[in-house]
């Protein structure tokens, strides 16, 4: 069957329209497809939902593919998975059974004994919308600080020092340092009076799709452990990646488990191995889940372009 109609059902978070659209548009890559997307409205009770993702109208063609992220999501996506016949997949582990929709894409970190099968297609990390073909890399590196979590403590004070550390040891490349909604508002102020030659960016300043940007021009870019999605959106702009530091809360979090994962398949190193061993993170090999994704769900149910 040819692939056509992609209707996303979205929930509005950030996170999860970016897990989407990333699978969505690796399909339309290999299918032509087009790709609409119905923002449900979470003010109203789940049966507005419903039927909000069944519509059919203006711009809104019958889908033969429904992709959902987020809990809300989930019985709208597979009431409108019947209403069309059409294939449902559920980004990240489903709050309702796996085996009510036609495929789950989930964490590994997520999934117990660190693997799927049958109805559940592990990956790495979370999905995103990086493309799969990136242009030359230029003499850059980005340094990201997220914050405190639920999974992780703040420490300040090594993460400035691991900055003049890091930026000393290569002087070859333009730095640039950003932080999130998460950092403390003084951290920013901690490094620039370092006097180091870096771009300083608040994450105030930045607008859509610069993150993307950069980390698809930089060579190195160094992300702290408590941000996983950045952690692999760095990895899949195939740049050299390093892990900052920072205090964990519980040693067996999921969080922590896909950290540790990232390590122990060689795509990122830590700050203390990176220090230890002397030399640059090393360059990971290719991993472009998205598109791996999409590569399944063509072979499983439609025919490709390519």
């Amino acid at each position: 069957m040819k692939l056509t109609d992609i209707r996303i059902l979205s929930d509005g978070r950030p996170g999860h329209e970016n897990q989407s659209f990333g699978l969505a548009e690796a399909l339309r890559r290999r299918t032509g497809a087009d790709v609409q997307c119905v923002r449900l409205d979470l003010k109203k009770g789940v049966l507005a939902r419903m039927a909000q993702a069944r519509q059919v109208g203006v711009g809104l063609a019958k889908p033969q593919l429904l992709i959902a992220a987020g809990h809300r999501t989930h019985l709208p996506l597979l009431l409108a998975a019947r209403w069309f016949h059409a294939k449902s997949v559920v980004i990240m582990k489903p709050s309702l059974p796996v085996w009510l929709f036609d495929l789950g894409l989930a964490p590994l970190h997520d999934l117990r004994g660190g693997k799927g099968g049958g109805r559940i297609l592990a990956t790495r990390g979370a999905l995103n919308r990086l493309p799969e073909i990136l242009s030359p890399k230029t003499a850059t590196g980005v340094i990201l600080i997220g914050g405190p979590s639920k999974h992780h403590e703040w420490s300040g004070a090594p993460l400035v020092a691991a900055i003049k550390e890091i930026v000393e040891r290569q002087p070859e490349l333009v730095w640039t340092v950003a932080n999130s909604r998460r950092t403390p508002e003084r951290f920013l102020r901690e490094v620039a009076a370092l006097g180091l030659p870096v771009v300083i960016m608040p994450h105030e300043n930045t607008k859509s799709g610069w993150l993307p940007s950069v980390l698809m021009a930089a060579q190195e870019v160094w992300v702290t452990e408590d941000s996983t999605s950045m952690i692999f959106e760095a990895i899949t702009a195939r740049a050299r990646v390093g892990l900052l530091p920072l205090p964990t809360k519980h040693r067996g979090d999921r969080v922590v488990r896909a950290v540790d994962d990232a390590v122990a398949a060689g795509y990122a190193v830590r700050h203390a191995d990176w220090l230890a061993s002397g030399r640059p993170p090393a360059l990971a090999g290719y991993l472009h889940e998205a598109g791996r994704c999409a590569d399944e769900i063509v072979k499983r149910w439609f025919v490709s372009a390519r």
